[in-house]
């Protein structure tokens, strides 16, 4: 089995995500097997990505209203 330094920052993301916003380790078993099929790392995955789109969608509306001003004025 390799070791690799991602997975392991994918699982400190994750098992800080939900013990964070659940506070209650019986709260945080139950989001882990309903949510994120038993696995920290899948909550780590899912917070990454929904930061990076959270992120790109800023990055796109700033582009747009940059071409917008420019254009009209």
């Amino acid at each position: 089995m390799e070791f690799l330094i991602g997975d392991v920052i994918l699982v400190l993301i994750g098992k800080a995500y939900l013990y964070l916003r659940f506070r209650n380790k019986e709260k945080v078993k139950q989001e882990l097997s309903r949510k994120y099929e038993g696995q920290f790392r899948n909550a780590g995955v899912v917070l990454l990505i929904d930061a990076l789109m959270a992120v790109l969608i800023v990055a796109f509306v700033a582009l747009i209203a940059a071409v917008l001003y420019f254009a009209v004025s």
